[in-house]
């Protein structure tokens, strides 16, 4: 029997992790290398993650997916920001060259990275 795929929705790392921490004792072995994976690649925590995504979207008109991968990596600096967002035409002319923008979405990840780090 076929499965049919009713609702798609890009999750970040972290947020991967707490659904597959979840059912930890039922994964295969490809989920559990997923498992360890984000473990170790995860930044924020699940909470967080979601956190971020919601402030992305909403202050700077991000699509989910474009901050979704935003919060995967958690660029520090413009370069490595830019470099993320390249991919996505739709963005080249609306925040590419906006500098302003760019550091506003490097200083709000570096501070849910802080407050991360104090937790």
């Amino acid at each position: 029997m076929s499965k049919k795929i009713i609702q798609q929705t890009p999750l970040s790392l972290p947020e991967v992790k707490e659904l597959l921490e979840q059912k930890q004792e039922r994964l295969d072995a490809m989920q559990l290398r997923v498992l360890e994976y984000v473990r170790k690649y995860s930044k924020l925590s699940p909470s967080r993650a979601r956190q971020l995504i919601e402030e992305l979207m909403s202050k700077f008109e991000l699509t989910r997916e474009e901050a979704v991968q935003i919060v995967d990596i958690c660029p520090t600096n413009i370069e490595e920001l830019r470099s993320i967002l390249s991919g996505y035409k739709r963005l080249v002319s609306f925040i590419l060259f906006s500098e302003d923008k760019l550091e506003a979405i490097v200083n709000l990840i570096k501070k849910y990275l802080m407050e991360e780090e104090r937790e």
